[in-house]
């Protein structure tokens, strides 16, 4: 899990709120804004995913 990667999902999720925010004066934009949270969070749960599957066999076996 690359720092870049974090900052790409993080960067999707605050555009995501910027446009749900402006979903307040169009409603299409504020579904616009849930879908690419959506987006968001699919990738905050890949990238869990990844740090799981990293620890997890990172640590040798009880003997």
């Amino acid at each position: 899990m690359s720092s870049k990667n974090t900052g790409a999902v993080a960067l999707v999720i605050l555009l995501g709120l910027v446009i749900g925010v402006l979903g307040l004066v169009a409603p299409d934009l504020y579904t616009v804004g849930v879908l690419i949270l959506f987006i968001g969070g699919v990738g905050a749960a890949v990238l869990a995913g990844e740090y799981l599957i990293r620890y997890f066999s990172g640590r040798r076996p009880p003997a």
